[in-house]
């Protein structure tokens, strides 16, 4: 585990215990190193700890025990993307990596409108499954469906195989609830 410089670490850990249970707040390398490292293993770096919340409210409290410790995090979804840009660094302060693959529900798709409403974890294929299964389409679909996340589909503006016919993401999201860095 690598230490908060300045900071009481172990304080803050037992504090995002108290919030998403400690069986999600992964410290040790085997249940970090997932998530220290892109697909391609090209981008490596390390991490405080790697959080998994379920919900809004766990992701806000995370976010403001995180705010009130001055310490940074790094949001990841399912790590498909070929920048690093879901990567913490590999040098200074190890941010806390907040991982979304538990806020993946999906709810009822409208008959009428077309619109469902899914959490930033679940996956591009079961958005579209969810779609297909009410008679509708969801325009995006990448190579990385099975482990791609909405929220981070919405973070990118992913376009993919259908993006002449259908249009970048953001012509398919109708409203955004986000959870601000300070909580």
């Amino acid at each position: 585990m690598n230490q908060m410089p300045g900071r009481d670490a172990s304080a803050l850990l037992e504090q995002l215990r108290a919030v998403v249970g400690a069986g999600h707040v992964l410290v040790d390398e085997a249940g970090t190193a997932a998530f220290t490292v892109d697909w391609t293993r090209r981008f490596t770096g390390r991490c405080l700890a790697v959080v998994r919340p379920a919900s809004t409210d766990e992701v806000a409290r995370v976010l403001q025990a995180c705010s009130a410790a001055g310490q940074a995090v790094v949001i990841q979804g399912g790590s498909t993307g070929l920048v690093g840009g879901a990567v913490p660094a590999a040098s200074g302060p190890a941010p806390v990596v907040l991982s979304t693959t538990r806020l993946d529900a999906i709810g009822t798709v409208d008959a009428l409108t077309g619109q469902l409403t899914a959490g930033a974890g679940a996956t591009l294929a079961a958005v579209q499954a969810k779609a297909q299964a009410a008679g509708w389409h969801y325009g995006i679909d990448l190579a990385a469906r099975d482990s791609a996340t909405i929220g981070g589909n919405v973070a990118t503006n992913a376009g993919g195989i259908h993006v002449v016919a259908y249009g970048m993401t953001r012509a398919q999201v109708l409203g955004v609830e986000a959870v601000l860095a300070d909580g």
